[in-house]
């Protein structure tokens, strides 16, 4: 049965069960799915799915059109705890980034792209909440700092993976 602990006393758990440790597997995490998409994109899109300019406007226009809507967060979160939500969303995206290769035709990426940027902007509104709610003001900056380096760290591993990789995979 689910336990829940105020957040005062969530300094007591053992560390992976405290909230800024989900903070810190959410930092991570969404680079490694936003980085791989947007690197790999162009070229996919190009060389494989013979995108033009028009098309690529297509889509940079349909991966924004979750941003706009990002306010319908609210009306998730009546149903829905927000880091169950904030989850969820960032599997969203990256289930959506695994699967982009599987879709190379014109309404295919359009479609994944418009799930990935669902996922990418429901958890960075849900995400930023989490923080300003669960940092306390004096260690805030500090966190957050760290936060921003561990997606930084992310985003260097698979650039560095892709790298590696590239010549292997084709």
């Amino acid at each position: 049965m689910t336990q829940i602990v105020p957040l005062g006393e969530a300094r007591h758990l053992p560390f992976w069960r405290r909230p800024v440790t989900l903070l810190f597997l959410m930092a991570a995490a969404m680079p490694i799915a936003f980085s791989t998409w947007s690197a790999l994109l162009n070229n996919f899109t190009i060389e494989v799915a013979g995108f033009d300019g028009s098309d690529i406007g297509w889509l940079h226009t349909v991966r924004e059109i979750p941003g706009f809507l990002a306010v319908g967060v609210i009306a998730i979160i009546i149903f829905m705890r927000e880091q169950v939500l904030g989850l969820v969303s960032l599997a969203l995206l990256g289930a959506a980034t695994a699967i982009t290769a599987w879709f190379p035709t014109m309404g295919g990426i359009l479609t994944i792209t418009m799930l990935s940027s669902i996922g990418f902007h429901y958890y960075e509104t849900v995400n930023q909440s989490l923080q300003l709610q669960w940092l306390d003001k004096v260690r805030a900056p500090k966190v957050l700092g760290w936060l921003v380096a561990a997606g930084s760290a992310a985003t260097l591993v698979v650039y560095v993976i892709i790298v590696a990789l590239w010549d292997t995979l084709g």
